[in-house]
């Protein structure tokens, strides 16, 4: 049986502040991708999400086909945006084989920062776009 290389991210996580116009409110998208892009269509990451308290899980249950067939390429996804997070939160996110891991983040309503992160982790976490931009580059 072969071993999977430490190291190298399955998934990115992107995590930023964002603003309605519409409802003058602050947010925080989150957005699981895979770093593998798919040739054929532009999968959804099936997830299943629970906020309790100051604690934010997702265990992703894996991939699905798009609701909409049109040829698309690009890397499964799955986003959701939360209202109202202020402070310190665990994020843990957990694959389908059971892996875990588990981030302590500062939420602002300007900012986003990872104050813990685990030694060994399968998915790397971004919340600025100066950090996005050369995770797309050089996943």
């Amino acid at each position: 049986m072969r071993k999977k290389k430490q190291g190298h991210a399955e998934y990115r996580l992107l995590i930023f502040p964002s603003f309605s116009e519409v409802t003058k409110k602050f947010s925080t998208l989150f957005r699981l991708e895979t770093v593998k892009e798919f040739a054929n269509f532009s999968y959804e990451i099936a997830v299943e999400e629970r906020v309790l308290n100051n604690t934010i899980s997702w265990k992703i249950h894996g991939l699905r086909s798009p609701q909409v067939s049109l040829p698309a390429t690009g890397p499964a996804a799955f986003a959701k945006k939360y209202e109202n997070l202020r402070g310190v939160y665990e994020f843990t996110i957990t694959k389908l084989d059971g892996a875990e891991n588990s981030f302590t983040l500062s939420i602002l309503e300007q900012k986003v920062s990872v104050v813990k992160a685990p030694k060994h982790r399968f998915i790397k976490v971004l919340t600025s776009q100066d950090e996005m931009v050369p995770a797309f580059e050089n996943p």
